[in-house]
């Protein structure tokens, strides 16, 4: 059971629970390309691949975070198996450098355009966001950029090859999107991010200005969505909008966590709709996820909770 448990955790420390937002983007720039291109959504046969090997490449970008990030991950005690040393940090290193290997090679095998965009995402994810000399995260703009970016890698990556102005106009809203999540996640964790001598965009510039860039992102991503007649990202955006704004007026944490869970979870959902399959393999995740987590740790998670 040990050698179980082992590998359990090198599977972890890649942070699937995180795959699934990117993921629902990239299915949301499918879905558009589909649309302006008059294809099947779901049929281009490389779908499936892309996605594995774009989880190569968020795999490897969230391990080296790891690497580099445990002091602030033992304060918030959310990423501890390499602060705490259940996986060694030679074999993590290790780890990040094959799935980067095995994820560029899968996608520059699939086609150029796509192998570049991988290429450009694990360098801005992974090299200029975590180290020297660039180490972006420290930065209170470039750190939220950085997400955002990942968002817009994610979305053309499910639009190539049909890539043209109209689906770069069609990721705008979605992008707004990442910008008020991304935000909006630095304010749960000021704590330990104070603690560990971070500068996010929340402790640079406080929790009140954090929660109303949120809101008004979320209402761009409404309004835009609406504009450009995308209902995928329209719905979600309005169900969520009332959410920040309540976020906005009450600075509490409960309803931080709530605007960021709601605005990620029904997105996905109404992604699920157009692949049905998604679905299934987001409770399937969950309900392993939380079998590993509280088998393991006795802790609840993924969760729901608002904490």
């Amino acid at each position: 059971m040990h050698i179980i448990w082992k590998i359990l955790d090198y599977l972890f420390l890649l942070r699937p629970t995180l795959f699934f937002p990117l993921w629902t983007i990239l299915l949301a720039g499918r879905y558009n390309a589909a649309k302006t291109a008059g294809f099947a959504s779901g049929s281009h046969p490389s779908l499936t691949l892309i996605l594995v090997l774009f989880a190569a490449l968020m795999g490897a970008s969230y391990t080296i975070n790891q690497l580099v990030d445990y002091e602030g991950d033992k304060t918030n005690r959310k990423l501890f198996l390499v602060a705490d040393k259940y996986v060694k940090r030679d074999y993590a290193i290790w780890l990040s450098a094959v799935l980067t290997v095995l994820g560029l090679a899968g996608l520059f095998s699939l086609g150029f355009s796509l192998g570049l965009f991988g290429l450009v995402f694990i360098l801005v994810t992974g090299i200029f966001y975590n180290l020297e000399p660039f180490r972006w995260k420290d930065s209170p703009i470039l750190g939220p950029s950085v997400s955002v970016f990942g968002g817009a890698a994610a979305f053309f990556l499910g639009c190539l090859p049909s890539l043209n102005i109209e689906l770069i106009i069609k990721c705008i809203p979605y992008l707004a999107a990442f910008t008020a999540v991304s935000i909006l996640t630095s304010v749960p964790d000021m704590e330990g991010d104070r603690a560990a001598g971070k500068n996010t965009f929340a402790l640079n510039y406080g929790i009140g200005l954090a929660t109303a860039v949120a809101a008004l992102m979320c209402l761009a991503a409404a309004l835009i969505g609406g504009l450009t007649r995308d209902n995928i990202i329209l719905w979600p955006a309005l169900f969520s909008c009332p959410v920040f704004f309540v976020a906005l007026y009450n600075r509490k944490r409960e309803t931080v966590i709530l605007a960021i869970k709601l605005s990620i979870f029904t997105l996905s959902l109404v992604v699920s709709f157009v692949y049905p399959g998604y679905l299934l393999l987001m409770a399937l995740y969950f309900f392993f996820g939380r079998w590993y987590y509280r088998s393991r740790f006795d802790m609840e998670y993924p969760s729901f909770k608002l904490d």
